[in-house]
């Protein structure tokens, strides 16, 4: 596992943020792919997009039936209540945040990975504010 994460964040490095393309939902769900054999949200990719836009956060609700991003990956992954195991889906609040109101982003042992405007930022573990696994 650990060497498909590393090679995927490799490959990824210098990819730009782009919706709907390269965001952190598909970011961390092509992790996930990559070490697991099956991204952990496959079907809500190009769910969240509208007209070529993010939906909005109401539009989120209707097409998702959640009323928060947390309640939704809540419902499908196991949140983590100590420090974050290698390979696990994270979120923050300190770096770029997008329509969720915070970023996606893979544990990588004592940081993170973090899809920024122009490729992958690593923040420290400290930094992470939830954390999920399979």
């Amino acid at each position: 596992m650990r060497d498909a994460l590393n090679d995927f964040i490799a490959l990824s490095k210098d990819r730009a943020f782009v919706w709907g393309k390269n965001d952190c939902l598909t970011f961390t769900n092509d992790a996930w792919r990559a070490m697991y054999g099956l991204g952990w949200a496959e079907d809500w990719l190009g769910r969240y997009m509208l007209n070529g836009r993010p939906m909005r956060r109401k539009e989120l609700k209707t097409e998702f039936g959640f009323s928060s991003f947390y309640d939704a990956v809540d419902a499908r992954l196991t949140m983590v209540d100590h420090v974050p195991p290698l390979g696990a889906l994270v979120t923050t609040k300190h770096c770029r945040r997008w329509v969720t109101g915070v970023a996606m982003g893979i544990c990588t042992g004592t940081r993170a990975a973090f899809l920024d405007k122009d490729g992958i930022i690593f923040l420290s573990i400290n930094d992470i504010d939830r954390a999920w696994t399979k």
